[in-house]
């Protein structure tokens, strides 16, 4: 085993497992904020993921294995500030988190890969004073938590250009609400804990086809269709009198979920299918769209069901693309660097208060040569995410992302002793 393979599998195990990277009210609902865990270079594109080659990996499409011809580590990483607007007043929170952690292996007749990635994060601290009562009420909503999958992929070539992929994943994590009551001037208060514990199986399938066309034009095309998945959710709640230090205040009982049949529940991950299409010349220019439609009714979870939230239907756009001057260039370092760009609209899915929470964001980033055929990517998403009118909370965030993809050869006999 090589240095790069050692170096990588550590960071696997480091940094791979529990991790808080949102800071978001709307992660409050459901299952958590919704993350798109693409590679650095897919979400720099807008999260356009119908390119793919022979040295990147697209984690989305498990089907474009089936071009790759070296040996692919891949890490990313998230750091995102954002700033939440409501009428009064507004706040800014800053998170760092893991964003993808992948190996892919080519081989004659296919090839896999198998990581690591966040799907959704829980965090959020919200209050709310009611000063109708005697004495003054402070409720203070608090979580943690999220969902993570360990993924493995297979992807390989039918016949010439086209290729089939499958992809399986084991979600599991944890989700944490609080909900503490204060009273002005009361040394004790009380606070509800409710704490779900889950865990699933999810497959994706896929299909990609390039074509070339004229004048050095390439085809580009992809699509990935995964059925509705469950996941199971063994739950726990319990009520505690506190210190207003956090200390334990001499009260603590465990409530009996099995009596209304929340001990154990199910929560419905719904289907979606993606299609991406575009066009551009290898290792020059490219440019193309993706469209993604996701089934409603699910993300609901029965143990923090709310009458005012619905999960509808929804569609994801994004198109983008790159340039890249002379990839070969041996008298500029410009020349190598591959300029990408992107843009992405969500229309909804989450709705509160019988207001879709939508979702803009324009990307942009740099794809610096690391040696011959490995890279590091940086980049920039600037967006915006719901409203400050209907009760809520309007966000603007600014994403900076950064992932590194190294290549190497297996399986290739030395030429010399």
């Amino acid at each position: 085993m090589n240095k790069i393979s050692l170096l990588f599998i550590i960071l696997f195990i480091q940094l791979g497992f529990a991790q808080k990277s949102s800071y978001s009210p709307y992660s409050y609902f459901g299952v958590g904020e919704t993350n798109f865990s693409a590679t650095a270079e897919n979400k720099m594109m807008g999260g356009n993921t119908s390119y793919y080659d022979s040295v990147s990996v697209n984690l989305n499409v498990p089907a474009s294995l089936s071009k790759l011809r070296f040996v692919n580590y891949s890490v990313g990483i998230n750091l995102k500030t954002n700033r939440y607007e409501v009428v009064e007043s507004n706040v800014k929170t800053t998170t760092a988190s893991l964003n993808y952690l992948s190996v892919s292996v080519p081989t004659k007749i296919l090839g896999f890969n198998f990581g690591l990635k966040p799907n959704t994060s829980v965090g959020y601290l919200l209050e709310s004073m009611d000063e109708s009562t005697d004495p003054v009420t402070n409720n203070r909503y608090d979580g943690n938590g999220g969902i993570n999958s360990a993924f493995v992929g297979v992807g390989f070539e039918l016949f010439k250009n086209f290729g089939l992929g499958i992809s399986s994943s084991y979600s599991f994590g944890n989700l944490n609400h609080y909900h503490s009551r204060i009273l002005t001037d009361i040394e004790l208060f009380t606070r509800v804990t409710s704490e779900s514990s889950l865990s699933g199986i999810s497959y994706n399938f896929s299909a990609v086809f390039q074509q070339k066309f004229r004048n050095n034009i390439q085809i580009y095309s992809s699509f990935v269709h995964q059925p509705e998945s469950t996941l199971n959710s063994k739950n726990k709640q319990l009520i505690a009198t506190l210190k207003s230090d956090g200390g334990f205040g001499g009260d603590v009982e465990n409530i009996d979920l099995s009596l209304n049949g929340k001990d154990e529940t199910k929560i419905s991950i719904p289907s979606f299918s993606s299609f991406g299409f575009g066009f551009g010349e290898d290792k020059k220019w490219f440019f193309g769209f993706n469209l993604k439609s996701v089934s409603g009714s699910g993300y609901r979870n029965e143990l923090m069901a709310l009458d005012n939230v619905n999960f509808n239907k929804y569609k994801v756009y994004s198109t983008g693309g790159f340039y890249l001057p002379k990839y070969d260039s041996f008298t500029s370092f410009f020349d190598r660097v591959t300029y990408r760009f992107g843009l992405k609209y969500i229309d909804g899915g989450l709705e509160v208060n019988q207001q879709p929470i939508k979702d803009f964001g324009i990307n942009f980033g740099l794809g610096i040569p690391v040696g011959r055929i490995s890279k590091a990517n940086i980049g920039f998403e600037i967006g915006q995410r719901g409203k400050n009118s209907f009760g809520l909370i309007k966000e603007n965030y600014l994403n900076f992302m950064v992932g590194v993809s190294l290549n190497d050869l297996w399986f290739i006999k030395s030429m010399y002793n």
